[in-house]
C-alpha cells in the first residue's frame, strides 16, 4: 500500500463546551454537525421525560402547556402509540420480543423515557413548555440489581412476557463435568462490570423536514445512515424511496449511534406532520438518561487447571443487565451473547460450557458499544486466570504461553465453533513483554522510595471484527450484513467511491481512497469517497464493530479491479497491446518493463466515453468505467496485547498510571498511523471502563451522576502517551488480508490495568485481584481490606 497519509481532525472539543477548529478539506464535503443545521422556518423540540424508574402514568395534563403563545404542537402516546418491537430470529436460545414504544403508554420504566414531545419556534421556549406539563405516576417497584430483578416473584417490567428475562440459552462442548472432577485446581469467582456509556463529544441529534414534493430528508448523527432510511420508512409506512437520511460531520459514535432511537422516528413523523423542518439535539444529561448504555454484566466464572498451568475447563453464566427494553438493532444479547460464544479466547480449552441471561431492569437499555460484550466476558475470563497463576505461584504470563492456540494451529475452531483464521499470539505477546519491560519491571521491589506502589499488568485478547454475516453468525447473532460500493472513474480520469460505510472519525475516507488508488494505479488524490448520504452512497449497513477496512475496503478492491481490468481492456485496443502485458502505475497505462510505451488513464478514461471510433466495440467492453460490489466476508479474528505500568497510593487508593504498551495485529493495514489511532483512542475508551466509568443508579431508579460533574471519563491529565506496536499476519480468506482493529483495546486495556494493581499489591496478598470495574479508590481500598465483593447497582 502507499505512503500514510495523515488528516487533520475537523473538531477539538474543550470540555462539554465545542469550540471548532475547521479543516478546509473538511469544509469542502461535510461541513456541518446536526447542531449546525439551519433551515427558514425550522422549529425545535423538547421533550418529557419520565422522572420516575418504575410507575404507572395516571393522567397527563396538556392543557395549560397548550396554551402557551408559542406552543405550536404537543404529542404523546395518544398521537404516536407506534414503537419497536426488537426481535433476533434464530438464535440459538429462547428469545422473547420486547416492544419499546416511542413515547410511554400507560407505563414508565426507567427516568428519561420520553412521555411527550413539544415543539416551538426555539428550544428554550420548548422546555419552557414541557415545564407546564403535569404527570400523575403511581410509583412501583423499581430494580436497579439484576439479580433481584430476576427472581420469580419480582414486580414484572412488560406483564405480557411472564418474566424480567427475555432471553437465554446455554451451551456444552467436551466432557466439563469430568474436567472438573480431574482438574488439580479449580477457581470460582462472582464477576460484576459497571454500566457505562460511550459517552461521545457530539451527543445525538436529529433535523428532518418534509419537502414541498413530498419527500423527506433527514440528517442524524447515526452511524448506520441506510438502516435508518430504511427503519423510518418501514415505522412511517411510506416508500423509502422519497426519503433521504444524511449523516453529517459526527462527533464520535463508538457502537452508541449504531442504533434505532425513539427520538429518529418522532422527528421525521412530526416533518411530515406539520410540513415544517424540525430540530433536536440532546443536552447531556439527556444523553446520560436516555442514549443506550453499555457493558454492566454478573458473571460467574469458574477454571479448571492442571498443577502445571494447562487449563482443561470452563463454565460461566453471564447476566447481562439490558436496561428496561430490548434496543433496536442489537437487542440486549450484545453484551453476554458475544461474550459467551467468544469465551475460549486465545486459549485450547475444549471442555466448555454456559448459560447466558438477559434480564430487564430499570435503566437506560443496554445497547452495542466497542467492544461489546467481549469487554465483560474477557474480564472476566483473564481475572480468574491471574487469581489461578498465583495460586499455582506462575505469572499470568505463563498460563497465557502454556494456553495458546499455537500459529501452525491455524485455522483453528474453538470449542464454542468460531474458527479463527491467522495469528501468531506467541510473537505478539512476547513483543508487547519486550516493549514495556516486562520481566525487569517485575524484579523491581513493589515498594518506591516515596511510599507508593508500583505494579505492572499484561493482557492479551483476541478480537472478533468484521461484523458480516458470517462473523455475526459466530458471535451467536445470525444476522444478514454486508455493504456494497461503487466505484466510477470519469471522463478526466478521476475517481468517485461511493460507499455504504460512514466515518465518524476513523479516517475512513482516507483509507477508502487509498485503497481505490492503490488497485487502480492513479494518483490518492485523484479519488474522492462519497458516504453518510443516502443520495449519493451505496447501499450498506454502516460502520461499526471492526467492519470499515475489511468489508468496506474489500468492496473497494472488488469494484476498483472490475473498472481497472476494463480499463485495462480498453487500453490494450487503443495501444494495440496485450492487455495481459499492461499495467497501471501514478496514472500511466504502460507495457511492463517498458515504460516509454505508455497512455495515461486520463486519455483512456476520456477515449471510453468520448471516442466510439478508437475504443473497443460496445458488444466487447461497454463504455462505462464504473462498478458496483457486495462483499460479504469470512469472519476474521485480530489479536493483541496490552501492558499498563501504575503507582499505587496505598492511603488514598489513588491509581497513577504510568506507561501503556499496546501491541496489534489486524492482518495487513492500510494505513499505520490510522490504526494507532484507532489503538490510542480505543485505549483512553477501556481506561475509562475499567478506572472511572460507572453509572449508578438508586432503589428507585434514580441516575445519581447524570452528568459530567459526576460521570468521570478519561482526559489528557488522566492518560501517559500510548505507546503503539504491530505484528502483521494477514488473514488468508479476507480481501487484501485485512482484519479489523477498531475494537481490540476495550477488550484488553482494563484487564491489564486490573493486572497491574493486583501486581502493585501482591506484597499485601498474593491472592487480592480485582474483581469489579471500575476500580477507584474505594474499591482499591476495599480490595487492600479484603473486602472485595461485587457490588455494582
Amino acid at each position: 500500500m502507499r505512503e500514510p497519509i495523515a488528516l487533520g481532525g475537523a473538531t477539538k472539543y474543550i470540555g462539554e463546551s465545542r469550540k471548532r477548529t475547521e479543516d478546509p478539506q473538511i469544509l469542502m464535503g461535510q461541513a456541518k454537525y446536526v447542531d449546525d443545521i439551519k433551515i427558514p422556518g425550522m422549529l425545535e423540540v423538547a421533550f418529557l421525560r419520565s422522572t420516575h424508574g418504575h410507575a404507572r402514568i395516571k393522567s397527563i395534563k396538556l392543557d395549560e402547556a397548550r396554551q402557551h403563545p408559542d406552543c405550536l404542537h404537543i404529542i404523546t402516546n395518544d398521537e404516536i402509540s407506534a414503537g419497536f418491537t426488537t426481535f433476533i430470529p434464530g438464535t440459538r436460545g429462547t428469545l422473547k420480543p420486547v416492544f419499546m414504544p416511542f413515547i410511554a403508554t400507560g407505563k414508565v420504566r426507567f427516568v428519561g423515557e420520553i412521555i411527550a414531545a413539544v415543539v416551538a419556534p426555539n428550544r428554550y421556549i420548548a422546555e419552557d413548555i414541557v415545564e407546564l406539563i403535569e404527570v400523575e405516576y403511581e410509583p412501583l417497584p423499581a430494580y436497579n440489581d439484576v439479580e433481584e430483578a430476576l427472581q420469580p416473584d419480582a414486580e414484572l417490567l412488560h406483564e405480557d412476557l411472564g418474566s424480567n428475562i427475555y432471553y437465554s440459552d446455554s451451551f456444552s462442548n467436551g466432557d466439563v463435568d469430568k474436567a472438573f472432577a480431574e482438574a488439580d485446581l479449580v477457581v470460582s469467582e462472582k464477576i460484576a462490570t459497571g454500566r457505562t456509556s460511550a459517552a461521545p463529544m457530539e451527543t445525538r441529534g436529529v433535523v428532518a423536514t418534509w419537502g414541498w414534493d413530498d419527500t423527506l430528508s433527514v440528517w442524524s448523527s447515526t452511524q448506520m445512515p441506510y438502516f435508518l432510511r430504511t427503519s423510518i420508512a418501514l415505522h412511517l409506512g411510506i416508500p423509502e424511496q422519497i426519503i433521504r437520511v444524511v449523516a453529517p460531520t459526527v462527533g464520535g459514535g463508538f457502537g452508541q449511534k449504531a442504533h434505532f432511537f425513539p427520538e429518529e422516528f418522532i422527528l421525521p413523523w412530526l416533518a411530515q406532520e406539520i410540513k415544517r423542518p424540525v430540530k433536536w439535539v440532546e443536552d447531556r444529561r439527556e444523553h446520560l438518561l436516555g442514549a443506550s448504555h453499555a457493558k454492566q454484566c454478573t458473571i460467574y466464572m469458574s477454571l479448571a487447571f492442571k498443577s502445571d498451568g494447562t487449563m482443561v475447563g470452563m463454565k460461566i453464566r453471564n447476566i447481562c443487565d439490558s436496561g428496561a427494553y430490548s434496543q433496536n438493532p442489537w437487542s440486549g444479547l450484545i453484551e453476554s451473547v458475544p461474550a459467551n460464544t467468544g469465551a475460549p479466547g486465545a486459549f485450547t480449552v475444549r471442555n466448555v460450557e454456559y448459560e447466558t441471561v438477559v434480564c430487564l431492569t430499570n435503566k437506560m437499555n443496554t445497547g452495542a458499544y466497542r467492544g461489546v460484550g467481549w469487554s465483560a466476558g474477557c474480564y472476566a475470563r483473564e481475572m480468574v486466570m491471574t487469581k489461578a497463576a498465583r495460586l499455582l505461584n506462575l505469572d499470568i504470563t505463563d498460563l497465557y504461553r502454556k494456553n495458546f492456540i499455537r500459529a501452525d494451529e491455524f485455522p483453528y475452531t474453538t470449542a464454542t465453533n468460531q474458527t479463527y483464521d491467522s495469528g501468531d499470539y506467541h510473537k505478539v505477546l512476547d513483543k508487547c513483554l519486550e516493549a514495556s519491560d516486562y520481566e525487569q519491571q517485575k524484579q523491581q521491589p513493589r515498594l518506591t522510595e516515596e511510599g507508593k506502589l508500583r505494579g505492572i499488568g499484561v493482557s492479551f485478547f483476541v478480537e472478533q471484527t468484521n461484523w458480516g454475516s458470517h462473523s455475526a453468525r459466530e458471535s451467536g447473532f445470525p444476522a444478514t450484513l454486508h455493504d456494497s460500493t461503487t466505484v466510477e472513474m470519469d471522463p478526466s480520469g478521476k475517481v468517485t467511491v461511493k460507499s455504504g460505510q460512514f466515518s465518524h472519525g476513523q479516517g475512513q475516507r482516507t483509507t477508502l481512497a487509498q485503497v481505490a488508488a492503490d488497485v487502480l494505479g492513479v494518483p490518492f488524490e485523484d479519488v474522492k469517497v462519497l458516504d453518510g448520504d443516502t443520495a449519493t452512497g451505496s447501499y450498506g449497513m454502516g460502520t461499526f464493530a471492526s467492519r470499515s477496512a475489511v468489508i468496506g475496503g474489500g468492496s473497494v478492491i472488488r469494484a476498483a479491479t472490475d473498472v481497472r481490468n476494463k480499463l485495462l481492456k480498453i487500453a490494450a485496443h487503443v495501444m494495440e497491446a496485450n492487455e495481459s502485458d499492461l499495467t497501471i502505475e501514478d496514472g500511466e497505462i504502460f507495457v511492463k518493463g517498458s515504460r516509454d510505451i505508455s497512455r495515461p488513464v486520463a486519455e483512456i478514461a476520456f477515449i471510453t466515453y468520448y471516442d466510439r471510433y478508437n475504443r473497443p466495440d460496445e458488444d466487447e467492453v461497454e463504455p462505462v468505467l464504473s462498478s458496483t460490489r457486495h462483499y460479504d466476508p469470512p469472519a476474521a479474528y485480530a489479536n493483541g496485547s496490552h501492558a499498563v505500568t501504575i503507582e499505587l497510593d496505598p492511603q488514598t487508593g489513588i491509581i497513577d498510571i504510568k506507561r501503556i504498551v499496546a501491541v496489534e495485529d489486524c492482518g495487513n493495514m492500510i494505513n499505520p498511523k490510522v490504526v494507532d489511532g484507532q489503538m490510542r483512542g480505543g485505549a483512553s475508551q477501556g481506561i475509562g471502563m475499567g478506572l472511572l466509568e460507572s453509572l449508578d443508579y438508586d432503589e428507585n431508579g434514580q441516575l445519581k451522576n447524570a452528568s459530567f460533574m459526576d460521570f468521570l471519563i478519561p482526559n489528557a491529565v488522566t492518560l501517559p502517551d500510548i505507546e503503539c506496536e504491530h505484528v502483521v499476519t494477514p488473514s488468508p480468506y479476507t480481501e487484501g488480508g485485512f482484519k479489523g482493529a477498531g475494537e481490540a483495546a476495550m477488550l484488553s486495556i482494563h484487564i491489564a490495568l486490573s493486572n497491574a494493581l493486583a501486581d502493585a499489591l501482591s506484597d499485601y496478598d498474593g491472592t487480592l485481584v480485582p474483581l469489579v470495574t471500575p476500580i477507584g479508590p474505594q474499591q482499591v481500598m476495599d480490595l487492600i481490606n479484603n473486602e472485595n465483593q461485587p457490588q455494582v447497582s
